[in-house]
């Protein structure tokens, strides 16, 4: 199985403020993962480690 493009690099200032400015946005996880060329999981722990809240609602 192949790994993504980016398994087990460290996130740069600007991947950082691209995931801010998504989660500013309102953008879903998969876009901005597919945007960074990052896993969802990838995008949402560093969300978390970021304490970003998403401003979508959860249904």
């Amino acid at each position: 199985m192949a790994q993504p493009a980016k398994h087990n690099k460290t996130w740069t200032k600007e991947e950082i403020a691209t995931l801010k400015e998504g989660y500013r946005k309102g953008e879903l996880h998969r876009e901005i993962a597919a945007k960074l060329k990052r896993t969802l999981v990838a995008v949402e722990s560093k969300a978390t480690e970021l304490g970003l809240k998403s401003k979508r609602r959860k249904k």
